[in-house]
């Protein structure tokens, strides 16, 4: 497990005024963090240069458990808690040696939480604008980005992400519809009971955040956004494109999207095609 969250390479932070930071989720150690940026990157490059520097925050979300490392996901909540403030932090020393930060953030899974409590304690740091975030499978509930709500992630949203931010979902994400209701109803009352997690379906209620975008991954899975499983690389090709339009990584060709055009238009006759119910006999 690691011990504090890391930046790669070490003095990144201080490099350029401009930063995309990759956030990976929960139950990844160092190895499975990497290949999840070295898939985003790949997937990036497959479309065109990149034209901000990609920065890859590891943070302490996993655990050495063996086949039931899944357990651990309750106390994960509170390593995500803890991560905001040491980054933070590390932002704000960026900026008294090299001066003002504009950050993006592209966050999966449990990294949607440590995007949010970040966000919530940059609001003490000066010199850091949050522009926008991409949300990608986001194990933060709903709830949470309420007003009112005693977490408080709503009101730094609002104070702090400039552009906004688009949330990537997928209701076939079974990771997400079963696994992260009952963890965040073991992990104590504040955290919800059997809450609906931002990247499992379209969040359609009248108090979600105007700013927020909502785009369907069709088909994929939770472990489908990064780029490192070849079976899934079209999902992620898809997020991928999503995510490069919205932060402005670089150039989009042409191709790219027309490509985006006809998965829209099949997901639209993959909704509106009727299915049979199967008659008891």
């Amino acid at each position: 497990m690691l011990d504090p969250p890391d930046a790669n390479p070490p003095d990144v932070l201080r490099g350029s005024w401009q930063l995309v930071l990759l956030i990976h989720g929960y139950n990844n150690d160092l190895k499975a963090g990497r290949e999840a940026y070295e898939g985003f990157r790949l997937v990036q490059q497959e479309i065109g240069r990149i034209d901000k520097p990609l920065v890859d925050i590891y943070w302490p979300g996993d655990a050495n458990w063996g086949i039931v490392s899944f357990l651990y996901y309750p106390w994960s909540i509170g390593q995500a808690q803890q991560t905001a403030p040491v980054l933070a932090r590390a932002l704000g020393e960026a900026v008294a040696l090299s001066g003002f930060k504009q950050i993006d953030l592209v966050a999966h899974s449990m990294g949607g939480r440590v995007t949010l409590e970040l966000i919530r304690h940059l609001q003490a740091v000066p010199g850091v604008l949050v522009r926008r975030v991409a949300f990608m499978a986001a194990a933060v509930p709903t709830f949470m980005l309420i007003p009112g709500d005693p977490h408080r992630l709503r009101e730094a949203y609002d104070a702090l992400v400039r552009g906004g931010a688009v949330s990537l979902f997928s209701p076939d994400d079974m990771v997400l519809a079963v696994a992260f209701p009952a963890g965040q109803t073991l992990a104590g009352a504040d955290e919800g009971r059997f809450p609906t997690a931002l990247g499992h379906e379209r969040w359609t209620s009248p108090v979600a955040p105007p700013t927020l975008a909502q785009e369907q991954i069709y088909g994929a899975g939770h472990s489908d956004y990064w780029g490192w499983k070849e079976k899934t690389r079209d999902r992620a090709r898809q997020a991928g494109r999503i995510v490069r339009q919205f932060l402005g990584l670089g150039p989009i060709p042409e191709r790219v999207v027309e490509e985006r055009l006809r998965a829209e238009r099949e997901g639209v006759e993959a909704r509106e095609t009727p299915t049979r119910g199967v008659e008891a006999g």
